[in-house]
């Protein structure tokens, strides 16, 4: 039996709440949420369902320069689906972002993930028309 029922939200810090805001606001298009009056600053977003993101004031934490700039998929991040990933890739690449664009070989779907100005990774995900089989591997007993 699990001890959970589904995910609430996602939280992440950031060292500049406006720069993050600029970002999933007016670059990705996050839809931007009441937060209560917690006595730091932050923003949440929907990301549909009851899925929420928080933002979180921390400026005294700054990732080295490689982890905010080199997008590997291993570094910590959170994935949002999308019913057609060619779509959203194309969209990541009009907004001019940086990005790593891949078809995953062992789920077979399209992986495009992109990073805030913090060098927190988002990753979209989901079904591509270039995309081969999807495998699984069964969980451990």
């Amino acid at each position: 039996m699990s001890l959970f029922k589904n995910v609430s939200h996602v939280s992440i810090t950031v060292t500049d709440v406006e720069k993050a805001r600029d970002f999933y606001t007016g670059v990705l298009g996050f839809k931007e949420i009441a937060r209560p009056a917690f006595d730091f600053p932050g923003i949440w977003y929907s990301l549909g369902g009851d899925l929420q993101l928080h933002i979180i004031l921390n400026d005294q934490l700054v990732r080295p320069a490689v982890e905010r700039e080199e997008i590997v998929a291993r570094y910590p991040h959170f994935a949002l689906w999308t019913d057609d990933c060619d779509e959203t890739a194309g969209k990541i690449s009009a907004l001019g972002l940086p990005c790593r664009d891949v078809i995953s070989g062992p789920t077979g779907l399209r992986q495009v993930f992109v990073k805030d100005p913090d060098g927190n990774m988002v990753e979209f995900i989901g079904p591509s028309r270039n995309a081969g089989e999807r495998r699984m591997e069964a969980p451990r007993a």
